[in-house]
């Protein structure tokens, strides 16, 4: 498979002299603004911080924090968390003591806030409680059950995180959150659920994620219970024992979801694709769901309400290689024009069921391929089907140049390359009938990397790239 693109403080009795020499101790309540910096040393937090009275702790690049177990940071009413690391200095939070679960860095009360950038937090989490605001930025999150938990919050904000090793990501009770550009893989137990939102609001987006791998069974990529108007956009799922998408009510007698929107967004090696259950409305639009167990899911889950789902609007679907493509009870029903749905006639303007013809299936290259009929069948007159590429730059369906910029008699290129994936960059001086040229490969990785290079550009100074995965041998 080849895929292309061309462009205060606790008393130490214990502590050894050479560990107190390079680090400052801490636990308690402060009250006053607060920096923790390199220049203190490692952090050793033995006892709960408090931040109260208005004040904001601020823990600048590079500052390194060590908790004991169970210990967290938490912010007041009015009081904040502010962690500003950078690229190159990111702020570690992590054990104590070898890989013992500490606490969470957290805020509850009106006015409230965790701020974070360029950090990695190991063996704890990040929690906001009632009317508290956050921001979660560039953060690798990691080996924790509970990794980002909201309950009554205002509103969480999380770009470019990668959050790996846990159970569940949650935001209960009023909380709107925007979450976009980030990688959530690795579900450790069963009954996990990759991002859920239980009584959610209208407002939440979750765009440009890629959700993947669930070692435990029941586990949900996206699980959504008694909310409204969640925009689920250009996202990839794969490999998740049950559902990409699940939309129901929170339990008996619980209100469903209504008028989520689903869009280009590829869900394949799933259970289900989307399952809408209990009177639970949706649309859904330019996907791809292929080579699951089911595609398209609809039924009632619990006693009440007496209903299964409704897909009020769809179209420029594909739902094809399922093992079973559309599967209703209980007087579900689905409204679908211009869409491709294997093995039916489903009714609706423009439906067909025809061989997509995928570039490659067999290795998930989902793409259109020469000649298929998915081509301009759409409404519109567009494709059917995901546009790709979809899911985190960190880790997308297809690879891309993040930006080929000229730097002197050099061209500087940027990529993601996915931790899961080798990489080849070629490059030729013709576009059209020129020979491309190895300039170097990449295997796999522990993290995603973001990787700048420089190549010297020929006399012409016109220069064409592809960066090709798996890499060329």
């Amino acid at each position: 498979m080849k895929f292309l693109r061309t462009l205060c403080f606790a008393v130490l009795a214990l502590a050894p002299l050479t560990l107190l020499s390079q680090s400052t101790p801490a636990g308690g309540v402060i009250t006053n603004n607060t920096t923790w910096s390199p220049a203190l040393g490692t952090i050793l937090v033995y006892s709960n911080v408090i931040i109260s009275g208005g004040a904001t702790l601020m823990i600048e690049a590079g500052t390194l924090v060590h908790l004991t177990n169970n210990v967290s940071i938490s912010a007041a009413a009015n009081s904040g968390i502010d962690v500003e690391g950078t690229s190159a200095n990111p702020v570690l939070f992590t054990s104590m003591v070898g890989t013992n679960k500490w606490g969470n860095l957290s805020a509850s009360g009106a006015s409230s806030f965790v701020t974070v950038r360029h950090a990695e937090v190991a063996y704890g989490g990040i929690n906001f409680g009632s009317q508290a605001t956050g921001l979660i930025e560039d953060t690798f999150i990691h080996d924790v059950y509970s990794a980002i938990v909201a309950n009554s919050a205002k509103f969480v904000t999380m770009r470019r995180n990668h959050v790996r090793n846990y159970s569940e990501t949650i935001f209960n009770t009023g909380t709107v959150i925007l979450a976009e550009d980030s990688l959530y893989e690795n579900m450790t137990v069963p009954s996990s659920d990759g991002l859920e939102i239980q009584g959610g609001p209208p407002g939440s987006i979750v765009r440009r994620c890629t959700f993947r791998h669930s070692s435990g069974g029941n586990s949900d990529a996206l699980d959504f219970n008694g909310t409204s108007g969640v925009l689920v956009q250009d996202c990839l799922v794969y490999d998740f024992s049950d559902k990409a998408v699940s939309m129901g009510a929170s339990g008996a007698g619980g209100s469903p979801d209504n008028g989520m929107t689903i869009s280009n967004c590829l869900f394949y090696q799933v259970d289900t694709g989307v399952a809408v259950k209990d009177g639970s409305t949706c649309g859904l639009y330019n996907l791809t769901i292929v080579d699951n167990t089911y595609g398209i899911r609809e039924y009632q889950k619990f006693t009440t309400p007496v209903d299964g789902g409704h897909i009020t609007n769809s179209y420029n679907n594909i739902i094809w290689g399922n093992r079973t493509n559309l599967f209703f009870l209980n007087n579900s029903s689905m409204v679908a024009n211009h869409s491709d749905i294997q093995g039916t006639n489903y009714p609706g303007t423009g439906n067909l069921s025809a061989i997509p013809l995928f570039v490659n299936q067999p290795q998930q290259d989902y793409r259109l391929g020469p000649g298929s009929p998915a081509t301009g069948a759409g409404l519109g007159g567009g494709d059917l089907g995901t546009h790709f590429p979809v899911g985190a730059p960190m880790a997308l369906s297809h690879p891309r140049f993040e930006s080929i910029l000229r730097s002197g008699t050099n061209a500087s290129l940027s990529f993601w390359l996915d931790s899961e994936k080798t990489y080849s960059i070629l490059a030729s001086d013709s576009l059209t009938g020129g020979t491309w040229q190895k300039l170097t490969n990449y295997p796999t990785r522990l993290r995603p990397v973001l990787m700048t290079i420089a190549d010297p550009l020929p006399g012409t100074g016109v220069r064409f790239y592809r960066i090709v995965t798996p890499q060329v041998p």
